[in-house]
């Protein structure tokens, strides 16, 4: 009986120049779980721009922040648009701005992204630290969430109940 070993390595180096020759023209195509989600799961920026009030609860746990306080203010009213950003961590997202006559936060930058149908994130940073806010949208154009402190070093985080009313942008 003759040794099969070698048979055997050539059937199999055959074998794998066929795989690796179909793999390279077979097109390529991701698993449905791979794929990033697809615009029409996430919710339309045009239904949202526009001008909101926010209001915020005071941040818990209660913190003596000093001129940090800052860090963690937004504008009292901002403006959502539909344009998406082109410079920073704004390319991540929809720029968000304060509304027409509003004094502007300490932030480099400011954008939102969309979480889903009805569910967005805002973020203000200056690089280092800001805050963000998950936002649920409802039908009465309110969006109602949740903001948290994030810091470039050792700090507690806080929250805050947040809820965004539309309002006019022309409105001061």
């Amino acid at each position: 009986m003759r040794c099969a070993l070698p048979k055997l390595l050539g059937i199999c180096f055959v074998s794998c120049l066929c795989v690796s020759a179909l793999s390279r023209a077979a097109p390529q195509t991701s698993s449905p779980q791979l794929a990033p989600k697809q615009d029409s799961q996430l919710l339309n920026p045009e239904i949202l721009q526009g001008c909101y009030a926010l209001t915020m609860s005071p941040w818990f746990p209660e913190m003596k922040l000093g001129d940090d306080e800052a860090l963690v203010t937004p504008p009292a009213r901002i403006q959502l648009l539909a344009q998406k950003g082109t410079e920073g961590s704004e390319t991540g997202g929809y720029l968000v701005r304060p509304a027409p006559g509003v004094k502007p936060s300490v932030h480099s930058d400011s954008y939102w992204v969309p979480k889903g149908r009805k569910s967005i994130k805002i973020i203000w940073t200056t690089g280092y630290s800001g805050l963000t806010m998950d936002l649920k949208t409802s039908d009465d154009e309110v969006l109602r969430g949740k903001a948290s402190t994030f810091w470039d070093f050792n700090r507690r985080k806080q929250t805050a109940e947040v809820v965004a009313h539309r309002v006019d942008c022309g409105r001061s």
